[in-house]
């Protein structure tokens, strides 16, 4: 997925919003188009090309995001978001190049799952990707997500040291209980003891079905019945991402 041109980009909702997609004040540019299909997506309009997709000349973007720096408070930016970003990502690292150009921070949010992103990883500011399951064969199955890729492509991040926050999205059918909280830790642990990193962070969102009734509005069946995650749920694998001394946080 790509815009028209390398000039443009594909998206499908832009807003502001503070400290959820970055930190501070952030102009978030939702990008059309993903490569996996997540049956709990809260976007499920940016899953495939949106059918009146609305194409961005990047100069324009940009002018847009230069007029807002008054309003990018406490550190805010630009963040793209999508569906999925590097689906554009020449498009993207273009942008990127140009509002670093005008002193603005960039922010993306990423499955982290595409090859040869490397680039535009590097070139960003603050990295917020997704670590949805640490069984290979279940987050293929369920989502379309090839591990080795997503693993390879947060490794790198992590020993950048940059920014990088890790999410997951615990899902109660998906990824929860102590195998799988295990499977995460220790695949975290990895990536702080190889990288060292001090900009090294993790999440926990627990399952809502925000997303739901835009299914119905786009004609796509909702299939999730046993997402709703319990506190218990949440505790066993925050305990272990804490006794690993691994930096939990909450945006």
């Amino acid at each position: 997925m790509n815009g028209k041109t390398e000039n443009t980009l594909c998206v499908f909702q832009k807003g502001f919003n503070y400290s959820q997609d970055g930190p501070g004040n952030r102009l978030v540019y939702h990008l059309s188009g993903c490569n996996m299909f997540c049956p709990w997506c809260s976007n499920p309009e940016g899953l495939k090309k949106t059918e009146t997709p609305v194409e961005i000349h990047i100069d324009d973007l940009v002018n847009e995001a230069v007029s807002s720096k008054m309003i990018f408070i406490d550190g805010g930016g630009v963040t793209f978001t999508g569906g999925e970003v590097t689906l554009q990502k020449e498009s993207v690292l273009k942008t990127v190049k140009k509002l670093h150009e005008n002193k603005i921070s960039v922010c993306i949010e990423t499955n982290a799952s595409l090859p040869l992103c490397d680039e535009l990883f590097n070139e960003v500011d603050y990295m917020i990707a997704d670590f949805k399951s640490p069984d290979k064969k279940l987050l293929s199955d369920i989502t379309g997500g090839n591990i080795d890729i997503i693993k390879e492509n947060l490794m790198k991040r992590a020993k950048s040291g940059k920014y990088l926050l890790i999410r997951v999205p615990l899902i109660h059918f998906f990824n929860c209980g102590e195998k799988n909280a295990t499977g995460f830790a220790e695949f975290f642990k990895k990536l702080q003891d190889e990288s060292g990193s001090e900009n090294l962070y993790f999440e926990i969102l627990t399952y809502h079905e925000f997303g739901k009734e835009k299914y119905k509005e786009i004609g796509i069946n909702y299939t999730v019945t046993d997402g709703y995650v319990t506190s218990a749920d949440v505790k066993i694998l925050a305990d272990l991402i804490k006794k690993n001394n691994l930096k939990l946080i909450t945006t």
